[in-house]
């Protein structure tokens, strides 16, 4: 059971390298699919856009290698390109343009991370809560 207080901030501690932060990416992709595979709803419908573009980047290396590529099969590769600059002229509008450019390597990283994990998540064994160890969970108060 959750309550809801609109006062409540939540941090996340940033990861200490770029190996971690990967590696969260996977772990949240293979949670959400897990989630997905006890409790599937049609709101869960956007979780699998991502998982659905690590498909597609694989049937493009696919084509390619077969020869049957084709430009017409840029086309969304293109759109997702033009959104990512669209998202980091934003960034850039307000001042980080260095943050807006840099995170565009990392947008992309945690869309295809958390595709992979996700795929993980739909096909590896559940298991049973009595299998599962114990996580604690630690609350912290920051006082503001």
């Amino acid at each position: 059971k959750l309550v809801y207080d609109p006062n409540l901030l939540v941090y996340r501690r940033p990861r200490h390298s770029l190996k971690a932060f990967a590696k969260m990416l996977l772990t949240y992709g293979r949670g959400r699919a897990e989630q997905f595979r006890l409790h599937p709803t049609f709101g869960s419908a956007l979780n699998f856009v991502p998982p659905l573009f690590c498909v597609y980047l694989a049937l493009l290396v696919v084509t390619w290698l077969i020869g049957k590529f084709g430009l017409f099969y840029l086309l969304p590769l293109g759109l997702y390109g033009l959104t990512l600059l669209a998202q980091a002229a934003a960034w850039a509008a307000s001042g980080k343009i260095l943050q807006g450019l840099g995170a565009i390597p990392l947008v992309v990283l945690t869309h295809i991370l958390y595709g992979a994990g996700f795929w993980r998540g739909l096909f590896t064994p559940l298991k049973a809560p009595e299998q599962r160890p114990p996580t604690p969970v630690v609350l912290e108060t920051v006082a503001r």
